[in-house]
């Protein structure tokens, strides 16, 4: 799964150190095997679970793509259904590593460049396991190519957000075309109701939103 959470102006992504061969210490994606009698999604949702101890539902939880490149596992032929994930900023105190992860971290990622980078350094294809960059690079195109009439990418934020936060993480995801806070409810008020209040330190409480 690519699983992203916004925290503090910046997009991470929720990596493990493998512990096991192949890719021994090499940085991957969070992945598992389907249970018997267990659909992908549901997997998806358990392996949430399992790192970083969150109960998200099936919402913020899309297929992205299936790969079945011959030769991408040296184990054997693996069929891998990767998912979107989008977690909230809580996560981020939350993750603990799972019986075949070494370590668990979240990387930075630059949407404008696809660049991942750990502690400041950039991580190139060759700091991945598997086909794991490739999936990246597609979770970051997949959720920018849906930007403006399916922007499921508003689960990172809190479940009631203001405007302002929104604008901030839409300009974050596609910085090439930003767009100010007076025209948020104009590209995006069709997928999000009002919902109430938040209260702003010496400024006018502002309106919180939600996606329907």
């Amino acid at each position: 799964m690519v699983a992203y959470c916004f925290v503090e102006g910046k997009i991470k992504l929720l990596l493990i150190r493998r512990k096991a061969h192949p890719y021994q210490n090499y940085l991957a994606l969070v992945g598992g095997f389907m249970d018997k009698g267990e659909d992908a999604a549901h997997a998806c949702q358990r392996e949430v679970k399992e790192e970083v101890n969150l109960d998200l539902p099936l919402e913020k939880i899309e297929q992205l793509m299936t790969v079945s490149t011959p030769g991408r596992d040296p184990r054997g032929w693996t069929v891998t259904i990767a998912y979107l994930v989008y977690l909230p900023s809580r996560a981020l105190e939350l993750v603990q590593a799972s019986d075949d992860a070494k370590d668990v971290v979240f990387v930075d990622v630059d949407f404008q460049t696809g660049k991942c980078y750990l502690e400041g350094v950039e991580l190139d294809e060759q700091a991945l396991a598997f086909d794991h960059y490739a999936i990246i690079q597609k979770s970051i195109k997949r959720i920018q190519g849906r930007i403006d009439w399916n922007p499921t990418f508003l689960y990172l934020l809190e479940e009631e957000f203001t405007v302002y936060e929104g604008t901030e993480l839409v300009n974050f995801i596609n910085p090439g075309r930003p767009i100010v806070s007076n025209n948020f409810l104009v590209k995006y008020g069709e997928y999000v109701e009002e919902v109430g209040l938040k209260r702003v330190p010496k400024k006018k409480p502002r309106k919180t939103y939600r996606l329907k």
